[in-house]
């Protein structure tokens, strides 16, 4: 048995020492490879990754001579994996215990199981819960991601039912079947993602790990183990005060998701209602401007986001 752990790298070579030295830690090393893609990292990634193969024999790498995307990136190195199981692993996971052993006797044990994770556990130990979500809708956008949200985020059944899965409960240590797995911790046979198909390289940056999962969900489950946990630091990439740009990359990758999985009508409803909400937030802003209260991140993403719709049209 081999697993080919793929991990995209950029600009977190900070951390990414510790997650290979902890995984190398907990788990067998002749059982393992290691397969890092650094996309176009600026800090000393390159330096560290070279250190890393030097120190592990079982640390293989490839460095991209520009910036693409995730999913190309976990594409480059999908395709150079040789185990019987794949790992889609974020740089900014630590292993605190074995795992592999658990998880893939899950899937020996369970043909149905297309794909699973560990409890995603953060730096205070409380379950990310946030990272297992609801597939998108226009309920989704409604309730969460326009100006109404204030009045329905409060709402644990609405949120369970529209937004993330509220029915895992980590103390209890079994299997959870669940809509999504996201690709910090996607682990899957290779094979699986031979049948199924590589990473849909369309989405530039957020929904690629959404779009797998509703693909492989059509025939297979998806299931996060909670008898065993790795700690995940989270959003290691974009650890930065001007940010205010994901908002459009987020939106977009959404609306791109619906134009590939669901229906024309429900892709133009969405489309309508993003505009529509950014219009209308950026008028509120511009009045609150009259008074000295304009809240400019809010305004700047919002008008990035109108900005990147009009040159798509």
């Amino acid at each position: 048995m081999l697993i080919s752990i793929i991990i995209v790298n950029h600009n977190t070579g900070c951390i990414l020492n510790d997650c290979i030295s902890s995984v190398i830690k907990f788990e067998t090393s002749s059982e393992i490879e290691i397969i890092i893609i650094d996309n176009f990292s600026s800090d000393n990634s390159k330096e560290i990754i070279t250190k890393l193969s030097t120190k592990y024999n079982n640390v293989k790498y490839k460095f991209t001579n520009s910036l693409i995307s995730f999913s190309a990136a976990n594409n480059i190195g999908i395709k150079q994996a040789s185990g019987e199981y794949l790992l889609i692993m974020n740089p900014d996971i630590i292993f605190t215990e074995p795992v592999f052993e658990k998880l893939i006797a899950d899937l020996k044990n369970d043909v149905s199981i297309g794909a699973i994770s560990p409890a995603l556990v953060g730096t205070d130990g409380y379950f990310q819960r946030n990272y297992f979500q609801r597939y998108p809708s226009i309920r989704q956008f409604v309730y969460y991601h326009s100006v109404l949200a204030k009045f329905f985020n409060s709402s644990a059944k609405r949120m369970n039912r529209y937004l993330e899965n509220q029915d895992i409960d980590i103390s209890i240590g079994k299997i959870y079947f669940t809509e999504q797995i996201p690709c910090a911790f996607f682990l899957t046979e290779k094979a699986t993602i031979c049948k199924l198909g590589l990473m849909d390289e369309s989405y530039k940056l957020f929904f690629e790990d959404v779009d797998l999962s509703y693909r492989l969900a059509k025939s297979k489950k998806l299931t996060v183990d909670t008898a065993v946990k790795v700690t995940h630091l989270g959003g290691s990439s974009f650890k930065t005060k001007d940010n205010w740009w994901l908002h459009g990359r987020y939106i977009i990758s959404m609306l791109n998701f619906f134009k590939k999985n669901y229906s024309p009508f429900r892709t133009a409803m969405l489309k309508v209602l993003v505009k529509f909400n950014s219009y209308l937030i950026l008028f509120i802003e511009t009045v609150k401007s009259i008074f000295g209260r304009k809240d400019e991140y809010r305004y700047k993403k919002h008008k990035h986001l109108i900005q990147i719709l009009k040159e798509k049209n």
